[in-house]
C-alpha cells in the first residue's frame, strides 16, 4: 500500500454498543443460535452492571527462549488467559430479568453454571440475529456476596466468576 497522509480511523463507543446475555444453555459456544440467546430463560443483564463490574480481562504470556551468544533473548507466545479477577458487580435489584435475580443461584446450590454471551459494537437497540459476533463465557458463578454500603448510590451485588471452558469469539448461527 503506498503511503498516504496519517488518518484516524472511527472508534465504537462502548456505551450504547455493548450487550451481555446470561443463558443458561448453548449446544456449540462456537456458533450460539438466536434461539438459544432469545430463550425466555436467557436474560439481558448488560444493565444490571456497575461501569466497573463487567470485570472480563485477557493477556498473554510469554515464553523466553535464551540462547548462548545472543545479545537479546528470544520470546514466543505462549498460554493465552482470560479471568474476571475479583468476580462481578451488579446492582441489588428484585425486578425479574435484573442479574440479581437472574445469576442468583437457587438453594441449596451456591454457584450456577451458564454462559455469559457478549457483544460489541452493534447497537444495544438491535436485537440478537444471525451473523453478527459474539463472544461466549462458559461460567460458573459462586455465591452472592453483599457490596459495601457508603451511604452513597446504589447497593451492589459482587459474585466470583470462574471461568469453566475456553471463551470463543464467534457469530450468532441461525
Amino acid at each position: 500500500m503506498p503511503d498516504v497522509a496519517d488518518t484516524v480511523p472511527p472508534a465504537i463507543d462502548q456505551k450504547g454498543n455493548t450487550v451481555i446475555w446470561w443463558v443458561p444453555t448453548i449446544a456449540s459456544t462456537v456458533a450460539p443460535t438466536v434461539a438459544e440467546i432469545g430463550a425466555a430463560t436467557a436474560y439481558r443483564v448488560t444493565h444490571s452492571f456497575t461501569p466497573d463490574g463487567w470485570t472480563i480481562d485477557g493477556d498473554q504470556t510469554k515464553s523466553v527462549d535464551d540462547r548462548l551468544s545472543l545479545p537479546t533473548p528470544l520470546e514466543a507466545l505462549d498460554t493465552l488467559t482470560f479471568t474476571f479477577g475479583a468476580g462481578v458487580k451488579y446492582v441489588d435489584s428484585s425486578a425479574a430479568g435484573s442479574a440479581a435475580v437472574v445469576l442468583k443461584p437457587t438453594a441449596p446450590a451456591t454457584s450456577k453454571a451458564g454462559y455469559f454471551v457478549e457483544r460489541r459494537n452493534v447497537p444495544n437497540a438491535t436485537l440478537v440475529a444471525s451473523a453478527q459476533p459474539v463472544r461466549v463465557l462458559p461460567v460458573n458463578l459462586g455465591p452472592q456476596i453483599p457490596g459495601p454500603v457508603d451511604g452513597t448510590g446504589k447497593f451492589t451485588i459482587k459474585q466470583q466468576v470462574s471461568i469453566t471452558g475456553v471463551p470463543v469469539a464467534g457469530v450468532v448461527a441461525v
